[in-house]
């Protein structure tokens, strides 16, 4: 999340906000502050998700926060850019340049209204984010706690549930193991290249290596192997033909 403004006590406020959001969501964001241009472009680092609080007026350039807007828009297609700004006049040119702001918001308005909106604006940039990981295919996602994690879907080789632990889903992926809260039916309908292969295992369709028909157990990659039950053991032999 990136903040750019020059004036300090302006900068200072908004930075209270996002960080206290920040603290009471346990949000795993990292604020980065900017008072120029020049510092904003050193400390800018390109991903495929960001949200931009951006000041319009820098020094004597107006349109200081629209320039800094449309570099972003260009590498960053997914960025949430938000202008805190006195110039309303300018919101057209947003338009213009396809820029796209998620929220235009006059500084001339109280400070309890723009403490709200900066809040709502924080939700929902972590919504249009959460529901972007979890319906883009290629990548497959969890939360634990208040936390968003994900992992690209070509790393994912089983997910697998323990009668002991009810409720927790178990990944077991090439560049991590872990637990989180789920359901292997909602992660199945979730995701068209995963398939139950028996009521606690779950398998990613692209990482199976052979399958024993007789003793009805799979092999994945990564030396994994699971169990298969009679009603899906003729589906999982057509994976391979």
């Amino acid at each position: 999340m990136y903040l750019f403004e020059d004036n300090d006590g302006q900068r200072e406020y908004y930075k209270n906000i996002i960080n206290n959001i920040i603290m009471i969501n346990d949000y795993s964001i990292k604020l980065i502050e900017a008072n120029s241009v020049e510092t904003f472009k050193q400390m800018f680092v390109k991903q495929q998700y960001g949200l931009f609080f951006l000041d319009m007026e820098i020094g004597d350039d107006v349109k200081a926060g629209l320039k800094i807007a449309e570099n972003v828009r260009k590498s960053m297609q997914d960025a949430k850019i938000v202008f805190l700004t006195t110039h309303e006049e300018l919101s057209f040119l947003t338009l213009e340049r396809k820029i796209s702001p998620m929220d235009y918001i006059l500084k001339d308005n109280k400070l309890d209204f723009v403490k709200k909106r900066i809040i709502q604006d924080i939700e929902l940039a972590k919504n249009y984010y959460v529901n972007s990981l979890y319906q883009k295919e290629k990548i497959f996602g969890y939360k634990i706690g208040s936390k968003y994690f994900s992992v690209p879907m070509k790393e994912v080789v089983l997910l697998y549930t323990k009668k002991q632990f009810p409720g927790k889903v178990s990944l077991e992926a090439d560049s991590r193991s872990t637990s989180f809260p789920g359901n292997l039916n909602l992660l199945e309908s979730k995701y068209s290249n995963l398939l139950r292969v028996d009521k606690s295992y779950l398998i990613n369709k692209d990482r199976v290596v052979s399958y024993d028909l007789h003793r009805r157990i799979l092999y994945l990659d990564n030396n994994i192997q699971c169990n298969v039950s009679y009603r899906k053991s003729s589906e999982v032999s057509n994976l391979f033909k």
